[in-house]
């Protein structure tokens, strides 16, 4: 939650079951079906619901007609689909951020 918290959206790994395709609200918890294979998705943050159930919110790519307007919420803190354990995140490079170009003569000749 920290990463998250201090740095934005991490992506996650968790396995994909079939009941997970007929996902549309509420908190996704796996209940029955085969396992599909696994999934990569976009982790944006957590809640809890009115209930005081705990959720992770991802952003799916599979397009917004799928669960809730292409989002999903399922449950945190019990590891639900292996979510909890692959996580990756990132910081960009400083040497690939644009630097302020203060001073420049416009009518200068460019080369490269």
């Amino acid at each position: 939650m920290a990463e998250v918290y201090e740095n934005g959206p991490v992506e996650v790994a968790f396995t994909v079951y079939e009941d997970f395709a007929h996902y549309k609200s509420g908190v996704y918890k796996h209940v029955t079906g085969y396992e599909l294979g696994g999934h990569a998705v976009k982790l944006i943050g957590w809640g809890k619901t009115d209930d005081g159930e705990d959720y992770w919110l991802l952003a799916n790519q599979w397009n917004r007609d799928w669960g809730d307007d292409g989002y999903f919420k399922i449950r945190r803190g019990t590891n639900e689909c292996g979510i909890e354990e692959d996580v990756t995140a990132g910081l960009p490079s400083v040497k690939n951020l644009v630097r302020e170009v203060i001073d420049m003569d416009v009518n200068a000749d460019v080369s490269f």
